[in-house]
């Protein structure tokens, strides 16, 4: 019965019909927009806490100020200049390794003036500008991972490019 049905189907198309199928493409865009992160002083505390050192550097590379453990800015006594840059450092736990990573900052900062580091954005290498805490927040989130730290080189990607680039004869260049 069946394959009664299916011939007589086949038999009453055009014969122009037979054999072609259609396809229907629909193309959908699913970007959502999420609101902004608000980086709030507890963020930079909470990252501090996890061991996250920020040091803030003059044009020269001399450390200037850091960040205290309550999330406030310590400038060096006898510094009247601005900084420029934003160093990063997280120790590995369990081992004498840290991760450190030197950004510069999107606004070059007077440490004569009063500023709240979950303010302060730094420059990506492709340009972009990120918060100084979504910078400390990954290297927090990188420092306490063993699984991301048996990763070639045990460090972030962009640290191990970096150091073989500088130094290839490193061994931990060749575990690739």
């Amino acid at each position: 019965m069946r394959k009664a049905l299916i011939i007589a189907a086949l038999t009453l198309l055009p014969a122009a019909q037979v054999g072609q199928a259609q396809t229907v493409s629909t193309n959908i865009d699913a970007r959502v927009q999420f609101p902004p992160v608000i980086q709030t002083l507890a963020n930079v505390v909470n990252l501090l806490t996890q061991g996250v050192r920020v040091s803030f550097l003059t044009p020269t590379a001399q450390p200037a100020a850091t960040v205290s453990p309550s999330g406030s800015l310590v400038v060096r006594p006898g510094i009247t200049t601005t900084a420029t840059q934003v160093q990063v450092m997280t120790p590995i736990p369990g081992t004498n390794e840290v991760i450190r990573e030197i950004y510069p900052l999107a606004q070059p900062l007077n440490l004569s003036q009063t500023v709240a580091p979950q303010s302060i954005n730094v420059k990506a290498k492709d340009g972009r500008t990120l918060p100084l805490t979504s910078v400390m927040g990954r290297q927090a989130a990188w420092a306490k991972a063993p699984g991301l730290q048996k990763k070639p080189g045990q460090m972030p990607p962009g640290q191990l490019k970096k150091l073989c680039k500088a130094t290839p004869s490193d061994p931990r260049c060749t575990q690739r």
